[in-house]
């Protein structure tokens, strides 16, 4: 009976190569980094999903706007009282809508910094997918905003885009270096 070579398979769940035995004592690296922004991004969500909902309750919208007129900021107070007025005209079930886009789009991003946390390639390429799809709308918005209010949006982008240039950078070198590894076999 002839010597059988040790094979060893790969489970589907490791498909992606484990970092080298230096890069796992490091706690943050770009993909932990990008993770901790999405975790970030879905506490605002929330909080965003949440104080929406609490305008539904009209003495509360009305006591926001008691409190807008009490603050001293001129840029401040009209910016709030903008975004109260645009709340308030909504009605209820666009609420609602809003409310169900923001919940939907946080469960996109927890998923992504999940997925990310734990170094999934699939994570890394949702997370392209999914970032990568905003941009188009992020460069409709700089174009078409005043120019006093599109430092946001630029930011917004650049996070962006660096975001998806590092991701599709790793998703290279680890394909990269899968294919060396294959053909070394």
């Amino acid at each position: 009976m002839p010597p059988q070579a040790a094979v060893r398979i790969q489970p589907a769940h490791e498909h992606r190569s484990r970092p080298a035995p230096e890069a796992a004592h490091r706690a943050l690296d770009g993909l932990r980094v990008i993770a901790l922004f999405k975790f970030v991004k879905a506490v605002l969500l929330i909080a965003t999903g949440y104080g929406v909902h609490l305008l539904l309750n009209g003495t509360r919208l009305a006591r926001l706007y008691g409190w807008v007129d009490t603050l001293t900021d001129s840029f401040a107070q009209r910016m709030l009282l903008r975004a109260l007025t645009w709340v308030g005209g909504l009605g209820a079930m666009r609420i609602h809508i809003v409310i169900a886009v923001t919940l939907g789009y946080t469960a996109v991003v927890l998923t992504e910094g999940i997925g990310l946390w734990m170094r999934r390639a699939w994570a890394e390429w949702f997370t392209v997918i999914a970032t990568a799809s905003l941009i188009p709308f992020e460069l409709w918005e700089l174009v078409t905003r005043a120019p006093n209010r599109r430092l946001a949006v630029l930011l917004t982008l650049l996070i962006n885009v660096a975001v998806v240039w590092y991701l599709v950078w790793l998703l290279r070198r680890t394909s990269l270096r899968h294919a060396h590894s294959a053909q070394q076999r």
